[in-house]
């Protein structure tokens, strides 16, 4: 017997298509069909999702109370939406038990799709290793728990909506049960979108590129600006977050084409500094712009953490060598 016949793959195997694979690093955003088994558990989710924002404000407070600002639990915006997000396994109810089963097909599709984007570009599959400790399946307590998330939303009739955003994270799979989400048609994301510039993509399933995993390509992927607008019937929607893992502090881009090491937590951090947040309150929300803006108008900067801001890494952050104060080589 040829043993060699059974030799596994070196690699998966191919999920995109070349035009889907330029599609996303260009736009950053792309429509895809998703496995059965994704779409059966994102069918059950969604009838527990409504079973659960059928109940009184009260008690959907009482089971998930708000926790790290709108990181986890229950949020309720009035006349905009309310939403739920996990970032670990917190106890064994339906809900819970199909948001593990749901965070796991969903992070193992966009893990394929990271890994055609990494043959596209060049990079060795292993080099995510550090970047995915723990995102892949739901972590068991808070104590293990990364910024990758599963957020359940219900956006109110004629008022539900999110401003135009670009996602802070690598990539991000949008499920959504009514047409309302939409996405930029401009080619680059460093202008902001114009009317005429947003395509409807319906119910479709979507993939997001989000700002670190365009820091961490140099600019070669570029994020997906996105929108949600009101719906006259409402819309459910499940967003799943891949984002980095913090696990492993300092990062080698020797695999991403820089002779650097990144502070992956300083990047993190940075990258969330400079965006406001969506999916807080009015009044947050627009304190956050205010203070952004105030940020611009004095040093100048853009707040977009866009290649070429740095002579150092040509991704403007700091690597290790420049990091200094104390702490800083734990």
């Amino acid at each position: 017997m040829n043993t060699e016949e059974f030799t596994p793959p070196p690699k998966p195997p191919p999920l995109l298509k070349k035009d889907q694979v330029n599609q996303l690093s260009q736009s950053g955003f792309l429509p895809l069909d998703i496995p059965a088994s994704l779409a059966v558990i994102s069918e059950d989710l969604f009838k527990l999702s409504s079973e659960f924002f059928a109940q009184p404000l009260a008690s959907k407070e009482a089971q998930y109370p708000q926790a790290e600002a709108t990181e986890l639990g229950y949020y309720h915006i009035p006349q905009e939406k309310e939403y739920l997000t996990f970032r670990y396994q917190t106890s064994l109810t339906s809900l819970n038990h199909s948001t593990a089963r749901f965070w796991s097909l969903a992070s193992s599709l966009l893990h394929r799709v990271l890994c055609d984007l990494s043959v596209a570009l060049s990079i060795p599959l292993p080099a995510w290793g550090p970047l995915l400790k723990g995102c892949l399946s739901i972590p068991s307590s808070r104590e293990e728990a990364t910024p990758t998330l599963l957020r359940l939303f219900n956006y109110f009739p004629n008022s539900g909506a999110a401003e135009t955003h670009t996602d802070t994270g690598l990539l991000t799979l949008c499920i959504g049960t009514a047409p309302g989400l939409q996405v930029s048609s401009r080619a680059s994301s460093s202008s902001a979108p114009q009317d005429g510039q947003w395509l409807d993509v319906s119910t479709r399933p979507t993939v997001l590129v989000g700002k670190t995993l365009q820091w961490l390509s140099g600019g070669r992927l570029e994020a997906g600006p996105h929108r949600v607008v009101a719906n006259p019937d409402g819309r459910q929607s499940i967003v799943f977050a891949l984002r980095p893992s913090l696990r492993t502090r300092y990062f080698d881009l020797a695999p991403f084409g820089e002779s650097s090491v990144v502070d992956i937590v300083g990047l993190w951090q940075e990258i969330r500094g400079s965006v406001f947040n969506v999916n807080a309150q009015t009044r947050i929300r627009e304190a956050q712009k205010e203070r952004m803006r105030a940020k611009r108008l004095f040093t100048g900067e853009d707040g977009e953490n866009r290649r070429g801001e740095s002579e150092d890494t040509g991704r403007g952050m700091k690597t290790i060598e420049d990091i200094k104060g104390p702490g800083n080589g734990s």
